[in-house]
């Protein structure tokens, strides 16, 4: 009992430290608990509604009719085919329109029911933003509907018009779904198939095979879409690897965090009582009894920390889930609560603190217990690094700073390592922010000289309509690892609508065979490499030798001379499947398979910044709160173990500021040379982070951080570390001049 009331004093003592390493692992165990409970649910509600809702596989267009039963019978698939099309119900507004389809892609009831003769169900986003509510009406292409109710589809649960537009935006797009005998009587639908695999193994083989049989038939297949390159689709398990990547890679920062601070007071703390140590010793303790005393720090820590972490995580899944969903929306399923986690989340810091206390305790109950009572081994040890220095030519004020870090390294490590986190944390959404301007303003902006791109269901022949260019292209995939897909384009060598530069940022124009940076970084080739690919389309091998290679982000793109695409690609001559303009063009309904608009995409990507907004905000605070928790921490052991040099300071006459400058000020360069070093730690980071949206979205990031944001950053980190040292400042006032005397007498 007089040990455990020791516990209780000491820690009441210095409950500030005790206090920071508790909220550490307490932001740990709940981010733990919150991210992985987060993407075991949305991982489980994916799985269910694509399997529920028999998710295809791929969709394609053909020019011929196919007999999706003997097609689905050969292939031991599911198969069947809808219609979709694109309707303008106000100016500005458009509504995707699905075929109700009963077999592959079968459209979830969120409320209401599914559509009869005249009725339609719009996804609830679009539906609330625009006004539209059960039982009203919506002029669809002339006709009138009601709304039936509010649905969800399995092939498009992110809800954008296009991969370019990244953000959705439901005021002015939205999907719908009518029964397959009302979308027949609407202008322009496009015929599509969709195909599920009985068998769950080898898809691409599958799917490979279900190409080459079409194109033996002679039957053209005119667009296919695997579901895994979907953007609507491959959203939600992107977000899940992500967040299961943050799961592991954050909590544990802040474990090991916490690990390093927990060492470094126990070690302090048993190297401080080694004089009580001894008379335990000498009272009749055993060794036993005093490594179980000195273990119930890190278990009241630990256990206190992580059940509290832990409780709060498992309170704020459900409104991480809800907002995920609004981003994603999915039936709701009900929620899992996996109890291993939990158990985890409580057990892991317990055993890591306490296994490292258990170490150093032991180290120290080594020692001979007339050893410990006269103080222990001869302090003051003058480490390898202080030696190698030689201080006696500088001043006292610059000597008394840097042996106050060298003489405590495992303080200094620990300091440098919870500013690189802290920085990290905090610059991430900033670096994010500043790679999509980067790409805006020196990808999107300096590439493409137009606003509009029109893309043909069909090859043309001949001369454009005034004031366009035209351009062909062809989707690809690489030979050997159909995984890397990327658009072959075919342009005018004298070009205005594609400004090309070198690494040099000479622009040239494309008139050799010219890859984009980007493209050439991922695929491993330089100028004078040949590159092998095959049509997606009709399955034809093409090689080409790189000429030149563009110093731009705003995409994965080969282009040729266009005459040369269209004799390696058998197109005639002066064929064409798209136009770059300047000015907003119709159509006649069915000419056109999609259109592009640059400064729709330069809106989404503003828009998705506007959106990262809070989560900047948020990173920045906690950031903060995490500095300070660690520099107060800090800059209080130094105070604490420099109690006789304050004491005897303020006997020969130093003024508080001078005291202050000399003990609260050491950690200055040290906090300095932590945010340089996060600066690389994250830029390496992000690195790998966007290199994951390259494969996964097919998005170019390049990582870029502003200079101004850089200095932002310092900013806040000195912040931080000023208002550490003022809150350390009433310690310093509180040391007594008597405590020298002490120190003497001992």
């Amino acid at each position: 009992m007089a040990l455990f009331k020791k516990v209780i004093r000491t820690m009441l003592e210095h409950k500030a430290r005790y206090i920071g390493s508790m909220l550490l692992l307490m932001i740990s165990s709940m981010m733990f608990i919150t991210m992985n409970m987060t993407s075991m649910n949305l991982d489980n509600m994916f799985k269910k509604f694509s399997g529920q809702n028999v998710l295809s596989d791929a969709e394609f267009s053909t020019a011929a009719a196919i007999d999706t039963a003997a097609f689905g019978r050969q292939f031991a698939a599911k198969a069947e085919v809808g219609s979709t099309a694109d309707f303008q119900v106000k100016p500005g507004q458009t509504l995707r329109v699905f075929s109700a389809m009963s077999v592959v892609n079968i459209p979830a009831v969120q409320e209401g029911k599914l559509p009869d003769s005249s009725e339609i169900m719009l996804d609830r986003p679009f539906a609330e933003t625009n006004g539209y509510r059960i039982g009203d009406q919506i002029t669809v292409a002339g006709r009138k509907f009601t709304v039936s109710g509010y649905a969800l589809l399995p092939n498009f649960i992110y809800v954008i018009k296009s991969k370019e537009e990244m953000m959705n935006n439901p005021s002015t797009f939205g999907i719908a779904v009518v029964g397959r005998e009302d979308l027949e009587t609407l202008p322009g639908r496009n015929r599509v198939y969709a195909i599920r695999f009985d068998d769950r193994e080898n898809i691409k083989a599958q799917e490979a095979s279900v190409k080459n049989e079409l194109r033996s038939q002679g039957i053209r297949v005119t667009n296919w879409q695997s579901t895994v390159r979907k953007v609507n689709v491959s959203y939600v398990p992107m977000e899940i690897d992500v967040l299961s990547t943050m799961s592991a890679a954050v909590p544990f920062a802040m474990l090991a965090l916490a690990c390093v601070l927990l060492g470094m007071l126990m070690w302090r703390t048993i190297k401080s009582e080694t004089v009580i140590i001894g008379t335990f010793y000498a009272q009749g303790y055993r060794r036993r009894q005093l490594v179980l005393h000195y273990l119930t720090f890190p278990l009241f820590i630990s256990i206190i920390g992580s059940v509290l972490g832990s409780a709060f995580g498992l309170l704020l899944v459900n409104s991480v889930l809800r907002l995920m969903l609004t981003a994603f929306p999915m039936p709701v399923y009900k929620t899992l609560l996996n109890p291993w986690l939990v158990l985890l989340a409580v057990a892991l810091p317990v055993v890591i603190l306490c296994g490292v206390t258990w170490c150093i305790t032991g180290r120290t109950l080594k020692t001979a217990p007339a050893v410990l009572m006269k103080g222990g081994e001869a302090r003051g040890k003058v480490n390898f690094i202080e030696r190698s220095l030689r201080l006696d030519r500088l001043g006292f004020n610059t000597k008394f700073k840097i042996r106050e870090q060298i003489r405590s390294l495992s303080r200094t490590f620990f300091l440098i390592f919870g500013v690189i986190v802290a920085t990290m944390l905090m610059l991430y959404g900033l670096t994010m922010k500043s790679s999509v301007d980067y790409m805006l303003r020196e990808g999107i902006s300096e590439l493409y000289n137009f606003k509009y791109e029109y893309v043909f269901t069909s090859a043309k022949t001949g001369m454009p309509p005034a004031g366009t260019e035209q351009f062909n292209a062809a989707y690809v995939s690489l030979a050997d690892n159909e995984d890397i897909s990327f658009y072959v384009t075919g342009v005018l060598p004298a070009t205005k609508m594609v400004r090309l530069k070198d690494a040099s940022g000479q622009p040239f124009q494309p008139d050799q065979t010219t890859i984009t940076a980007t493209l050439a970084q991922k695929l491993n080739v330089k100028a004078g490499d040949s590159v092998t690919v095959f049509d997606t389309e009709n399955g034809k091998k093409h090689t080409f030798v790189i000429e030149k290679m563009a110093d731009t982000y705003a995409g994965d793109f080969l282009f040729l001379p266009l005459d040369r695409f269209n004799a390696e690609f058998g197109y005639p001559a002066d064929a064409y499947l798209g136009i770059w303009g300047s000015e907003a063009m119709t159509f006649a309904q069915g000419e056109i398979q999609s259109t592009k608009s640059i400064d729709t995409i330069v809106a989404g990507l503003g828009k998705m910044i506007d959106q990262m907004g809070p989560m900047i905000y948020g990173l920045i605070a906690a950031a903060f709160l995490l500095g300070l928790i660690i520099i107060y921490i800090v800059t209080g052991l130094v105070v604490d173990e420099s109690r006789t040099s304050i004491s005897l300071m303020k006997v020969f006459g130093y003024r508080k500021k001078e005291i202050g400058r000399l003990v609260l000020d050491s950690n200055t360069l040290i906090v300095v040379l932590g945010y340089l070093l996060g600066i690389p730690a994250l830029l390496g980071t992000a690195g790998a982070f966007f290199g994951s949206l390259t494969e996964n979205l097919q998005v170019v990031l390049p990582v870029k951080l502003s200079a101004l944001y850089m200095l932002f950053g310092f900013i806040i980190v000195m912040a931080t570390y000023e208002f550490a040292k003022w809150m350390c400042r009433k310690k310093v006032a509180r040391i007594p001049m008597s405590e020298a005397l002490k120190a003497g007498t001992e």
